[in-house]
């Protein structure tokens, strides 16, 4: 039994990406997104109030740039996806409603975190896509949590990807028993 652990194992994990690796150095002084507003202070970005409540003086000159949520949204990319087959008719207003909001307390807490956009495909299929691969992940589990007959599964991407495909299914058997 001794022997067993002596043995050294290969288990080859990949780190995972720094910020520096992922954004690059951190940038000097103030930056104002000319898409969305959002201002770059104190090695991240903020929401535009942020300088108004008093947790920074005003900046006497802003470079005007584009945040990195919205060149996300500019180049078409995206690090994370949900996919929900199968959503009952009688659940959708109560389903798109829980998308908004959640999505909605997101960008409060983080004005990086959004939703990039909600198709809605025949069938009751829907593809909803995020800046943010933690946001498909969490709102994957609470759609579990709310309706309570849904089934999730992940797929994560090869390294040095970070896009995770999330696929969530109601299942039409439990949600109507005969």
């Amino acid at each position: 039994m001794r022997k067993m652990f002596k043995k050294p194992h290969d288990i080859m994990l990949y780190k995972e990406r720094t910020e520096f690796q992922e954004f690059g150095k951190a940038k000097k002084n103030f930056r104002l997104c000319r898409v969305c507003g959002c201002v770059y202070f104190n090695k991240s970005w903020h929401h535009p109030e942020a300088l108004t409540g008093g947790k920074a003086k005003k900046p006497s000159a802003r470079r005007l740039t584009v945040c990195p949520a919205c060149q996300m949204i500019k180049d078409h990319q995206y690090e994370g996806i949900l996919t929900v087959k199968d959503v009952p008719h009688q659940f959708r207003l109560e389903f798109k409603r829980l998308i908004k909001a959640f999505t909605d307390r997101a960008y409060q807490m983080d004005c990086q975190h959004r939703l990039i956009a909600e198709n809605k495909h025949n069938g009751g299929k829907w593809v909803i896509t995020f800046t943010e691969n933690q946001l498909a992940n969490k709102l994957a589990k609470k759609i579990k949590d709310v309706f309570d007959k849904v089934t999730v599964t992940t797929a994560y991407s090869q390294q040095p990807d970070d896009v995770e495909r999330i696929t969530a299914n109601f299942n039409p058997l439990l949600l109507n028993p005969t």
